[in-house]
């Protein structure tokens, strides 16, 4: 009785976890108001002057300038891919904060999922052992 409460919970554990991650990796809907286009992708392009921040969390005057040229592409009709291909153009892919999937950004992706893999893999075969 108590291996199978045990095999049960750590089941729940790893399907809450890939909900969890799967949520995280889901797609938000475009936005077609301007201002909350801005928003979004200013909180996802960080400051290439400023400690780890985005353009909406930094106060400088730098931070500032960039927010007035991404709002400027937002209105002349940029993607998203195209204004994220424009900062990393102009200041380097550290821009990005979420990055690419290319190189090292590729390894960022996937390690959650290959970590959720492995966690799964290590329960099911500790609970066979036991059960």
């Amino acid at each position: 009785m108590r291996s199978t409460m045990r095999r049960t919970a750590g089941w729940l554990i790893a399907v809450a976890a890939l909900v969890v991650i799967l949520a995280g990796l889901w797609p938000e809907s475009v936005e077609a108001d301007p201002a909350v286009r801005e928003q979004q992708l200013s909180q996802r392009i960080a400051c290439p002057w400023c400690d780890g921040q985005s353009l909406a969390e930094s106060d400088s005057q730098v931070a500032k300038d960039l927010v007035l040229i991404l709002r400027e592409r937002i209105d002349e009709g940029w993607s998203d891919a195209q204004i994220y291909d424009f900062f990393a153009s102009s200041y380097g892919d550290h821009v990005l904060l979420d990055p690419p999937l290319t190189g090292w950004g590729i390894v960022l992706w996937v390690l959650p999922a290959v970590c959720l893999i492995g966690g799964v893999w290590v329960i099911w075969k500790r609970q066979r052992r036991s059960g």
